[in-house]
């Protein structure tokens, strides 16, 4: 019974000594992701103080007393350049949401439910992230803790530990983001390309050498990044699903093989790379066999299609019993006729 209890006690210590520590190599990245984040953003006139909520509800949920940090301790905002930090507290999540620049597009269930057991256990260690929301009083917006604020809904949780900056350029509020999910390791290639597209449309860059400069990264790096959204849409909604498994080597290797299988052949593929059962070596002998194997030239017979002198397109008849018909500038009532009249020679035959 004494070595039992002694164990138990020993195994209780090393657990809480073990929370300390990712607490404080957490806190270390916080340190480190707001010194990289560049110039502070212009102050935002009017954003309403955030009521501090240590409720005994809050407590006993396993929600530490929201507080500055003291004179001397390490504070993340105090470096210089960094979004400075107005203060630490408790909000309702209700208050919260996403940041739309967020770095991140692609969640784990399972790390949620893993993160949620740890909350649970140990109570919400690391703060997340926010700014006030300059389109809406007394709301914030989620720079950064998606994952956190997710585990904590999936508990019924009502507050969210936080830390407030001033309010951030879209740019910066995004870089942020970024910073921290690369500190964590848990930033995907594939996250990358979706956020670089959005913000390209979106105006915020400019080019492929504008995302490289503002990021300090190649102009390659950001080429091939992109170029995995080239993917076909069902290989991409496969990636989605385990984006971790799917680098810029696998990503460039799947492109190539993409142009001599078929959608469902290369869907497959892509398939066995998530289920961790196909390498980077594996897809390069695979495109290899397939490059060596001589495209057959496609024959076929085209009949012009007319109204009147105008030719409006084509049909296609091919060796393998095959037609395509390729027509524009219909009305939709004539393209109506036509699918019915299609439709009725199939009901006839």
């Amino acid at each position: 019974m004494k070595k039992k209890s002694l164990l138990a006690g020993l195994g209780a210590s090393v657990a809480a000594q073990t929370v300390q520590a990712r607490d404080k190599f957490d806190m270390a990245d916080l340190t480190m992701a707001m010194k990289r984040a560049s110039s502070p953003a212009a102050a935002f006139a009017g954003a309403p103080a955030p009521a501090a909520l240590t409720s005994e509800a809050d407590r006993s949920a396993g929600m530490p007393a929201a507080r500055l940090p003291a004179a001397g301790e390490n504070n993340p905002a105090q470096a210089a350049g960094a979004p400075a930090l107005q203060r630490l507290v408790h909000l309702p999540i209700a208050q919260v949401r996403d940041h739309a620049r967020n770095a991140r597009h692609l969640y784990d269930p399972t790390r949620i439910d893993e993160m949620a057991a740890s909350i649970a256990r140990d109570g919400q260690m690391m703060p997340a992230i926010v700014m006030a929301d300059p389109q809406q009083a007394g709301a914030y917006l989620l720079i950064e803790g998606r994952y956190r604020k997710r585990a904590l809904q999936s508990l019924g949780r009502e507050s969210l530990l936080a830390i407030v900056v001033d309010p951030l350029p879209e740019l910066e509020a995004y870089r942020l983001s970024l910073i921290l999910n690369e500190e964590r390791n848990a930033q995907t290639d594939l996250d990358n390309a979706l956020s670089w597209k959005m913000l390209q449309d979106d105006g915020l860059f400019t080019s492929q050498e504008h995302i490289a400069e503002y990021l300090g990264i190649t102009q390659s790096k950001v080429s091939k990044t992109l170029s995995l959204l080239e993917l076909p849409a069902g290989v991409l909604t496969i990636m989605k699903t385990s984006p971790q498994q799917f680098g810029l080597r696998i990503g460039y290797e799947l492109r190539q093989l993409a142009r001599q299988l078929a959608p469902t052949e290369i869907e497959a593929v892509a398939e066995q790379v998530r289920d961790g059962k196909l390498t980077v070596a594996a897809l390069e002998k695979m495109r290899t066999r397939a490059e060596k194997i001589p495209a057959t030239r496609e024959r076929a017979r085209a009949y012009p299609l007319k109204s009147g002198a105008l030719t409006l397109g084509t049909l296609r008849e091919f060796d393998d019993g095959r037609l395509k018909i390729d027509l524009a500038g219909l009305s939709p009532a004539t393209r109506k006729s036509l699918v019915a009249a299609v439709q009725a020679v199939l009901d006839a035959s």
